[in-house]
C-alpha cells in the first residue's frame, strides 16, 4: 500500500529525549516500511528513517526553533501548529489519489476531519491524547473522519461514537530494548514529566521505605511542583534526580533496575515506558489509573497498587516477578509487529 504519515511538528523522528507520539510512530513507520509498504511521513525537522518518502514541512522541529524575542508571543507555537496543518493539508489536496490511506498522529486529531468530506482516501487520526467531549463532536460531524484509541479506557466514554474503528496499542522493537537476565537490581527507577498528575513525589515516598535508592528522570513541566514537592526530596544518595536522559542512559537504568515505578494519577492513555521496562525485563509497580490494567497483568510482570505503602511491600516481594515474563509480554502484545498487524486489521474494512 502507499501510506502517508502525517507526524506532529514538534520535535524530530525519533525524538533525542521524550516523546511518546513520536516513538511510537518511528516503530510504526520502520515495520511498515518492513514488510514492504510505500510510506510518505509528513514532519517538521529530521526523520532518520531509511526507505521512505520524505515530506519535511519545517526545515525545524518547533521546540528546536531559535526565537527572536522581539516576534515572541505566547501563542507562537501554536501558531507554527497551525502553519504546520495547513501546509500538510494543502499536500494532500494537491496528491489527491496518492495515498491508499492516510494516518494523523498530530495532537490535531480532528484537524483533518474536515478533509474526509472531499478526499476519496481515508483519514485515520490516532488519538495519543485522553478524548475531549469536543473532539467527540467534531468527529461526529464528519462521518468518515476515522479515528483509533490507544487504550479501551481512553475511549470509555465515548464507546458508541462511530467514528472510532478499533483499538491500537502502542508497540516498540524489543530488539531495541535489550534483556538483561542478570541486572544489578540495586536500585529503583522512575522516568516521566516530572509533574504533580505523574505523582513523582509518590515514587520518592514509596523508595523511601526500602533500603533502594531511587533515580528519577525527566524534564521539569511543573517548576512549582519541583521545587516545593520534590527538589527538598533529593539528596544525590537516597533518591538521584537525573534531568532528561538520552536512550542509551534510558535503557542502562531500565535493564539494571529492580523495578520501574508508575504512581501515575491521571488517566494515562497509554504509558510507553512500561513496555520499554518490562522489554528489558524489569517489572513495573502501577497504580490503576488510565491504561495501566490494560498494560500490566498484575502478578505476572509487576504489581498494580493503590498507594505508595502497597508500592513499597509489591517492592518487597519483587523478585516473585520472572524477567523473562517480562520481556514475553512485550513480545506477545506490544511489540511494533504486533502494533503493525492491528492497525492494518482496523483499516482494512474502510478501504476501497
Amino acid at each position: 500500500m502507499n501510506i502517508a504519515v502525517i507526524a506532529p511538528p514538534f520535535l524530530n523522528i525519533p525524538p533525542a529525549g521524550q516523546g511518546g507520539t513520536e516513538n511510537v510512530l518511528y516503530y510504526k513507520v520502520k515495520e511498515l516500511v518492513r514488510r514492504g509498504h510505500k510510506v510518505t511521513l509528513y514532519f517538521a525537522g529530521r526523520a532518520e528513517i531509511a526507505g521512505i518518502t520524505k515530506k519535511r514541512i519545517f526545515n525545524q522541529a518547533i521546540n528546536e526553533m531559535k526565537v527572536d524575542l522581539k516576534s515572541q508571543e505566547a501563542s507562537r507555537k501554536l501558531r507554527l501548529e497551525m502553519t504546520y496543518f495547513t501546509l500538510v493539508a494543502n499536500d494532500l489536496i494537491r496528491n489527491e489519489g496518492a495515498y491508499d490511506v492516510i494516518f494523523n498522529h498530530t495532537r490535531g486529531e480532528v484537524a483533518f476531519a474536515p478533509l474526509s468530506n472531499f478526499l476519496k482516501t481515508p483519514i485515520v487520526s490516532v488519538f495519543h491524547l485522553p478524548i475531549l467531549p469536543e473532539n467527540i463532536q467534531a468527529l461526529k460531524e464528519n462521518p468518515r473522519a476515522y479515528a483509533i484509541s490507544i487504550s479501551n479506557n481512553q475511549r470509555k466514554d465515548y464507546k458508541n461514537c462511530p467514528n472510532f474503528i478499533a483499538t491500537v496499542y502502542d508497540g516498540i522493537d524489543p530488539a531495541d530494548f535489550p534483556f538483561n537476565p542478570n541486572p544489578k537490581r540495586d536500585f529503583l527507577f522512575w522516568i516521566g514529566t516530572v509533574a504533580e498528575h505523574k505523582n513523582t513525589l509518590d515514587a520518592i515516598r514509596a523508595a523511601k521505605l526500602t533500603d533502594y535508592p531511587l533515580y528519577l528522570a525527566g524534564k521539569i513541566r511543573d517548576a512549582a511542583y519541583y521545587e516545593e514537592k520534590i527538589k527538598p526530596e533529593i539528596d544525590g544518595k537516597k533518591i538521584i534526580y537525573l534531568g532528561e536522559i538520552g536512550f542509551k542512559e534510558k535503557i542502562y537504568y531500565f535493564e539494571n533496575a529492580l523495578a520501574m515505578l508508575f504512581p501515575t494519577l491521571w488517566q494515562e492513555p497509554f504509558g510507553m515506558v512500561m513496555i520499554e521496562a518490562l522489554a528489558c525485563g524489569t517489572p513495573v509497580i502501577a497504580y490503576p489509573n488510565g491504561a495501566v490494567p490494560e498494560v500490566i497483568d498484575d502478578g505476572k510482570v509487576g504489581f498494580i497498587v493503590h498507594n505508595y505503602k502497597q508500592m513499597a511491600k509489591a517492592i518487597a516481594k519483587i523478585a516473585n516477578i520472572k524477567r523473562e515474563d517480562c520481556r514475553k509480554h512485550v513480545e506477545n502484545h506490544f511489540s511494533s509487529k504486533v502494533m503493525v498487524d492491528s492497525y492494518l486489521a482496523a483499516i482494512a474494512p474502510i478501504l476501497g
